[in-house]
């Protein structure tokens, strides 16, 4: 937990995206901006509005299935960095426990950007990142990167953005699809779908995955199992009705960190080689929708599910246990409606959010020393009310410039109840949004965009030890300003740039008193985030494809003890370069390049200690689709083709000094996969 700012611009560092980028153009990395493809607009249902992205006043990447089973890429977490560029912080290795960052927040980024599932939201409501295993790649249909706030539309954890991930969806033509894939550290996957019809229209959807990775390190093992099953029926473009169920359960390992010692010695090595992580997860999402008079539409998801957790740690002196449970209740109804006013075109989408988040925590455990044994225990429930109404519209001033207005208004209703203590509490926030965008080129959008945030506390940083509740805490909220600009040229490339800034007010963070007791709290101070982002994408049809992305993120303190020092865990570069280049109409290479500027080590608020290195990082592949068996594709590939040592993560603690997470070095993987 932290929470710095940002204190001084950075015209310099805006200077040279510029250079990199002459014109300042925002584009999406998005199929339908590949004319070749010849599809028609993707609808990102992020939106929430029903906008493509060349709609939308905002930076939206959109990532095709297709996208991702040409690269290759394995993992959720392989896309989102490879190929939409993100930087994503790898804690053991373990896909399931990466986070996101994005516009500059560093240790609990992941509490800062939304991620959906076919809508449904896959973000805890207790400081546990956003479980990115539970998505097998094979059953993706694309992935929506939004980025910028869009808490008017979405509500608690959209401060720097949204990833919406679809899933396959029902369809009317029968398709099977199975893969295989192996890879070092005796890494496995299975997959396996069908999708078909019955006589009456009803379309369905079966999936099943397994995979299992013996870890880079030591006990970073880790075993999961994917069933998921959709039905749906469309009568017309308006009257629908889907079901759909998930069943997700894996084991894992969890290394721990090293110290700056063993990580130089042996990175592989495990300082925790018996602690374990079981978890296991299901829901249901029921949604439909219907016209509601002549220009209007309603639609509305209902969703269920529960989370299992078991882990168990032993050290030093210490053993314990951790049984947990969350069950997670949401009923998103919205309308929207395209009618003109005064002659002008005019778009309105009015929503409500209602969800209910119940969870039940039990930590026990026991530490000896020479003076004797002492047990211990952390035993409550917690649950959260929250109650939100959302109205955004776009109204066109004239055929290619529109006005983009939004509020919503949230309440959280708390409880936590334990042994020592009963207590209740609310809080409110609102949200504002305002956008202009201009679209005076079919390939050509330019916007600006202001907009009021904010994010409610993670359960665990509300309750502390023995469950006594912190209401003090409050929801940390902010601004944001954001400019910019995509272009289509010579319909091949597509180029971008967006700058921005953040003010965030009360960010919460894990702050250590001089008594060495820490505590969650808002910060006295703002802190504050400028950056830009920048991609510029080629591709031609059957010839070879480039895409590069570079993000500069400044992250300050803006005032206070810490005024004008860097927030920990931010790097400053980013970039990003992949591609792939034919050299047959069957086979083609691949090959992609990433590299991450030094950061301060997480809670380094001082910036005393030395700081975690920068790192470049090779990867190679190549694609084989034999023209004689159509629905075959073959891949093979090497990730950190150099064998490069490095951490995605550290810390610093005045006890034991600097501690690293080591990330994978070099790995092979081949996988196979056919549909038909």
């Amino acid at each position: 937990m932290h929470t710095p700012t940002l204190a001084r611009r950075t015209p310099a560092a805006l200077a040279a995206c510029a250079l990199i980028l002459p014109a300042a153009l925002h584009a999406q990395i998005n199929a339908a901006a590949l004319p070749a493809t010849n599809l028609p607009p993707i609808i990102v249902q992020a939106s929430r509005t029903g906008r493509t992205a060349t709609e939308m006043p905002a930076h939206v990447q959109v990532v095709t299935a297709d996208q991702i089973a040409r690269s290759g890429n394995s993992t959720v977490v392989d896309v989102l960095e490879k190929q939409a560029g993100l930087f994503i912080r790898k804690i053991s290795g373990n896909p399931a426990t990466a986070q996101v960052s994005m516009r500059g927040f560093g240790a609990n980024s992941f509490g800062r950007v939304l991620i959906l599932v076919n809508g449904e939201r896959l973000n805890n409501p207790d400081m546990s990142s956003p479980n990115l295993l539970r998505i097998p790649v094979q059953s993706i249909s694309r992935i929506e990167v939004v980025h910028g706030t869009q808490t008017v539309l979405h509500g608690d954890f959209a401060e720097a953005g949204v990833i919406n991930i679809i899933t396959d969806e029902p369809g009317a033509q029968p398709r099977t699809t199975v893969a295989a894939s192996a890879g070092s550290y005796d890494t496995y996957g299975t997959h396996l779908s069908k999708s078909g019809a019955f006589d009456d229209g009803v379309t369905y959807l079966a999936s099943a995955d397994w995979n299992k990775s013996g870890g880079y390190r030591a006990n970073s093992d880790y075993e999961t199992y994917d069933l998921s099953a959709a039905v749906s029926k469309r009568w017309d473009e308006a009257r629908h009705l889907s079901l759909s169920t998930f069943y997700h359960d894996s084991d894992s390992g969890m290394p721990g960190a090293l110290t700056w010692e063993k990580y130089l010695s042996n990175p592989r090595q495990s300082t925790t080689p018996n602690d374990t992580a079981d978890l296991s997860s299901y829901g249901a999402n029921l949604g439909g929708g219907t016209s509601l008079g002549a220009e209007g539409k309603l639609e509305a998801n209902l969703t269920a599910s529960r989370r299992d957790t078991d882990a168990k740690w032993f050290g030093s002196g210490f053993r314990s246990t951790l049984d947990g449970s969350i069950d997670s209740y949401g009923f998103t109804p919205r309308y929207t409606l395209e009618r003109d006013i005064l002659q002008h075109e005019n778009r309105l989408t009015i929503g409500s959010d209602l969800r209910y988040d119940t969870s039940s925590t039990d930590l026990r455990g026991v530490s000896w020393s020479r003076w004797g044994v002492y047990p211990y225990s952390s035993i409550w429930d917690y649950d959260r009310t929250s109650c939100a109404g959302y109205i955004q519209g776009e109204f066109f001033i004239t055929e290619t410039l529109s006005l983009v207005l939004g509020t919503r208004g949230e309440r959280f209703f708390n409880r936590v109840e334990s042994a020592s203590s009963s207590e209740s509490f609310c809080d409110s926030e609102a949200a504002y949004d305002a956008a202009l965008l201009y679209r005076p080129l079919e390939d050509l959008k330019l916007f600006a965009r202001g907009s009021r945030y904010y994010r409610a506390p993670f359960v665990d940083e509300v309750v502390g030890w023995g469950g006594v509740p912190n209401t003090d805490l409050e929801p940390e909220t902010g601004t944001a300003l954001e400019t910019g600009a995509e272009v289509t040229l010579a319909k091949e490339w597509t180029a971008s740039l967006t700058v921005y800034q953040m003010d965030t007010e009360g960010e919460i963070y894990y702050h250590i008193d001089p008594r060495g007791v820490g505590s969650n709290v808002n910060a006295p101070d703002n802190t504050r985030r400028t950056g830009a982002e920048s991609s510029l994408r080629w591709a031609r049809e059957g010839v070879a494809s480039a895409a590069l992305s570079y993000d500069y993120t400044r992250a300050v303190f803006a005032e206070g003890d810490y005024d004008g020092n860097t927030f920990p865990m931010v790097p400053r570069h980013t970039l990003s370069l992949s591609g792939e280049a034919y050299v047959t109409h069957e086979v083609a290479l691949l090959g992609g390049v990433r590299h991450v500027s030094s950061q301060y080590l997480d809670t380094d608020f001082a910036n005393k200690q030395d700081e975690l290195k920068a790192y470049g990082l090779l990867d190679l592949g190549v694609r084989y689709e034999p023209a004689f068996l159509k629905g075959l594709r073959l891949l093979a590939g090497v990730d950190n083709v150099l064998d490069k040592e490095y951490a995605s993560y550290a810390g610093y603690s005045s006890w034991s000094g600097p501690y690293y997470y080591p990330a994978d070095a070099r790995t092979w993987k081949v996988c196979a996969s056919y549909t038909f």
